[in-house]
């Protein structure tokens, strides 16, 4: 059967925004430290109200209504630096190699795995100006990988290239976020002492859990 541009965006294309959103969510928390403005960016752009059907999303909601602003901010950027930053030893490295490679080192085989996932769906990095390089396995990166390839396929006319982009979400979900995601939420949530990581590293992982069936269902 032959399915047009119409008939994939009635099927899919509320499921598609959806899914988009929630990344772009997590990329925004796990790609820069709390401050003011982006407090305010999420509570008003993302529907933070109907996250609460996911596991830590009642939390994270409470976060975004709480009586004292500044100091849940404030936490929640001192949480940032110490969990992903430093100075000191990092409580929840947020590279995969450091999960999934030999003795917990930075550009170990999940990186070049990544890195040659992005090259083959061409992918372009995003960087704000004074982001220093990371690893390509960086949680940051792999976030902008689903968003970059659901936005490609919300966009695609071709049914073949949907189909291939959705592939390319599905790897990324079952060799990488999957496989290192668990760990990675474990430790943020041992250690942070915000409401906003402690909720954020649960919705992930169980969205991630969540998202490797949804994907199943977008396929023509």
């Amino acid at each position: 059967m032959t399915y047009t541009v119409e008939r994939i965006k009635d099927k899919n294309v509320q499921l598609l925004k959806a899914r988009k959103d929630f990344y772009q969510l997590q990329y925004i928390l796990f790609s820069q430290p709390m401050d003011l403005e982006t407090y305010f960016n999420i509570k008003d752009s993302f529907n933070i109200q109907g996250l609460q059907e996911i596991d830590g999303g009642k939390r994270f909601y409470h976060f975004f209504i709480s009586d004292d602003e500044k100091a849940a901010i404030e936490m929640a950027r001192d949480d940032y630096f110490r969990l992903f930053i430093g100075p000191d030893s990092l409580l929840a490295p947020p590279w995969e190699s450091v999960y999934r490679g030999k003795d917990r080192c930075l550009f170990d085989f999940p990186t070049f795995e990544v890195k040659e996932l992005f090259k083959t769906y061409h992918l372009a990095l995003e960087r704000k100006p004074d982001q220093h390089i990371e690893a390509e396995d960086h949680i940051s990166y792999e976030l902008q990988f689903m968003i970059q390839l659901i936005e490609r396929t919300e966009q695609e006319h071709n049914v073949s290239i949907y189909n291939h982009l959705l592939d390319g979400q599905k790897r990324m979900l079952k060799e990488h976020l999957a496989k290192w995601v668990p760990s990675f939420s474990s430790d943020i949530q041992n250690h942070a002492k915000s409401e906003l990581f402690i909720s954020s590293a649960r919705m992930l992982e169980d969205f991630i859990i969540f998202d490797m069936d949804v994907i199943n269902e977008l396929y023509f």
